[in-house]
Parts: structure tokens; sequence; C-alpha cells
């Protein structure tokens, strides 16, 4: 009795397993698996791996994803120590045809250094602005610079300045290519 009531529990064990090896998915979706979307000029289309971070209307802007949400992801994105208490989203400066440009900003301090990292937003159409995770990273650290500016050109960052140009005061700047702000840990 005793043997067979083992055999009887390694049995559904075994079947278990089995399910739910079976329930696993084994195919790995393609990109797109309806084919590539006729796109209009202009139009950008939020991937669903996007997170909606801010909304604006006539008059207000509304931040989708909490400031104190968006302020954790910076610090944990700088890994470094770096405490991050200001957050905003800012227009960057554009030509009269360029469509408009925003930026999410994240600054703050590390070892009395100010530091602020910088991430374009995707439009998505209805005032809505995605961040996207394969977005470019900008990095500033101040050396000897009490704050520190991102320099656009076109809607895009193309340099840093220094509020104050004390000799041997510098801001530097580094640029990666995609950020991890709210990667989920496997």
């Amino acid at each position: 009795m005793k043997y067979l009531s083992r055999l009887l529990g390694l049995s559904l064990l075994g079947l278990l397993t089995a399910l739910l090896v079976m329930s696993c998915e084994t195919s790995k979706p393609t990109a797109n698996e309806f084919g590539k979307p006729n796109r209009i000029k202009g139009e950008v289309i939020a991937a669903p791996e996007s997170r909606q971070i801010v909304h604006f209307t006539d008059s207000s802007t509304q931040y989708v994803t909490p400031r104190s949400e968006l302020a954790k992801a910076f610090i944990r994105q700088f890994g470094d120590g770096t405490v991050v208490d200001k957050i905003q989203v800012r227009k960057a400066p554009v030509g009269p045809s360029d469509p408009v440009s925003y930026y999410l900003i994240g600054m703050g301090l590390r070892n009395g250094m100010f530091r602020a990292m910088a991430l374009p937003l995707t439009g998505g159409g209805d005032n809505t602005f995605y961040l996207r995770p394969n977005a470019e990273r900008y990095t500033l650290t101040g050396v000897g610079c009490a704050t520190c500016f991102f320099n656009f050109e076109n809607g895009r960052i193309v340099g840093t300045s220094c509020d104050a140009n004390a000799g041997g005061s510098r801001c530097d700047l580094k640029v990666d290519s995609n950020n991890s702000l709210f990667a989920t840990s496997r």
C-alpha cells in the first residue's frame, strides 16, 4: 500500500510537471506578427514596451507616471548613489518647421556634484508622450559647477554649459544608446 501511494504521488507530480512545461510558450513572436503598418509622416505609434509619461492639455501638464515613481526610476538608472529630487518634462527648442520634441529630465546630486539625465520622449499623437526603452540617455555630471544645462539644437541635445564659468569648472556629458529606466527584472 505504501509503495502504491508513492507511485501515485510520483505519477501526479510527473503529470503536473508535463502540464506546466506544455503551458509555457515555446514560440518567439516576431517584432510585428501582422506585417509593418503603413506609417503616416509625423505619426508615432507607441511600442507596447514604451511607458506613458505625460499628457499635455491646453492648460496643464499631467504626469501619467507619478513624479515620485520617476525619481525612483532615475535613481535606479544612475545606480551610483545619485539622489534625484527634481523631475521635469522640457520642450526642446526646434526650428519653425520641425516637429516638437520633449525630454524627460531628472536632476539631483551625487557627493555634492550636480547630476542630470535626459531621455527623449516619443509623441503618441494625442498630446501624450512615451518613453521608449531604446531611447538615448544623456547624462550630465558637474565638476566644480553648481548647475549644468543641456544645450539643444533642432530639438536634439548637442552639448552642455555650466552656470558659472569659473576656472576649471565644467559639465561632462555622456551619451548612451538606450535606457533601463523602467526595465523589468527577470
